[in-house]
C-alpha cells in the first residue's frame, strides 16, 4: 500500500465521518431545530418561500449525498476529487449563511474547512 493511498483513505474517512454525522443529526428527527429558523429570521432568507427550512434540508441532503460520495470513493478513488469538489460547494453555502447572520467566528471556521479541502483536492489530484 502506497503512502498516497493511505493518505487518500484518511481523507475519505475524515470527510465521511464529518458529513455522515452531520447528516445523521439533521435527518434523525425529520424536523428543523428552532434555533436554525431564529438564526435567519432577520435576513432575506426568512422572506423566501419556505424560509430557512428549505436551506436546512438542502444542506442536510447535500451532506448525505457527500457522505455517499466519500463512501463510494473508499472503493473507487477516482470519485474522491469530485467528492472534495462537492465539499467546497457545501462549505461555500455554509459560509454564505454564517456571513449573512453575522456569525464571524463561524465564517472564519468555514474558511479553514474550505482551505483544508482545497489542500486535500490539490494533494489528491497532483500526487
Amino acid at each position: 500500500m502506497t503512502l498516497q493511498l493511505i493518505r487518500n483513505f484518511a481523507i475519505v474517512f475524515i470527510y465521511a465521518v464529518l458529513f455522515g454525522t452531520a447528516a445523521y443529526d439533521k435527518w434523525k428527527t425529520l424536523s428543523m431545530p428552532d434555533w436554525f429558523g431564529k438564526q435567519f429570521e432577520n435576513t432575506f432568507i426568512s422572506r423566501l418561500p419556505g424560509g430557512a427550512k428549505v436551506g436546512y434540508w438542502f444542506i442536510a441532503t447535500l451532506e448525505a449525498l457527500l457522505t455517499l460520495c466519500f463512501l463510494i470513493s473508499f472503493f473507487n478513488m477516482a470519485y474522491l476529487p469530485f467528492a472534495l469538489l462537492g465539499s467546497l460547494f457545501l462549505f461555500g453555502f455554509l459560509l454564505f449563511g454564517l456571513r449573512i447572520t453575522y456569525d464571524f467566528q463561524g465564517s472564519a471556521n468555514m474558511f479553514v474547512y474550505f482551505g483544508t479541502t482545497l489542500l486535500c483536492l490539490f494533494l489528491v489530484t497532483m500526487g
